[in-house]
């Protein structure tokens, strides 16, 4: 992927570009998100960015455009819920707003990890009105998290951070697929023994 572009956007736009980056991955700009992630951090090793305002920039993009994500969920997404409970899917509906009650703060932080998951689940959440305050709480510190490990690959290698995202962006996919389908089987199964 030709980046040369984005290098010349951030070096004449500064940070603010940095943060648009990140707000705009949720919307479909045609790069990884890890990719992104990792672009800031090689900004601060090529060129006069400080590391961390160049960090608060890309992380208040990516938290920015997650709560977006959430309200945008929370406000449209519970009418299409309310409509999807009058057809047979009313079941699996009722089950997973179960499962976030018990289990929804580390589903959230653990979607972050998660590319495609990472993506869905703020709209997820907040069609289920999950409490906002709890939303931020595990939200904001595991995009965190997944915003420091991705800065710092490139930071640490800003000429092979490409490649290193390439395998791990195989790696995750992978992962998705599998906790998708794991989550699939396990609902089928219950779903079966509710029927016996």
């Amino acid at each position: 992927m030709d980046i040369s572009f984005f290098i010349e956007l951030v070096k004449e736009y500064g940070y603010f570009s940095m943060f648009v980056f990140n707000w705009l991955l949720l919307f479909g700009l045609p790069i990884p998100n890890e990719v992104a992630a990792a672009f800031s951090g090689v900004m601060t090793e090529i060129s006069y960015f400080k590391p961390v305002y160049a960090f608060l920039a890309a992380y208040l993009g990516l938290i920015s455009s997650n709560t977006f994500a959430y309200f945008i969920g929370r406000s449209l997404g519970h009418r299409l819920l309310n409509r999807l409970n009058r057809t047979r899917l009313k079941q699996p509906i009722s089950r997973f707003s179960k499962f976030l009650e018990k289990h929804g703060e580390w589903a959230i932080a653990f979607s972050f990890f998660l590319p495609g998951i990472r993506w869905a689940m703020p709209y997820v959440v907040g069609a289920n009105r999950f409490p906002f305050m709890r939303y931020m709480l595990f939200a904001y510190t595991a995009g965190f998290v997944w915003m420091f490990i991705y800065f710092n690959v490139g930071r640490t290698f800003p000429y092979a951070y490409e490649t290193i995202l390439e395998h791990v962006q195989v790696f995750l996919i992978l992962l998705s697929f599998f906790v998708v389908s794991v989550l699939l089987l396990l609902y089928l199964y219950s779903n079966k023994f509710a029927k016996k």
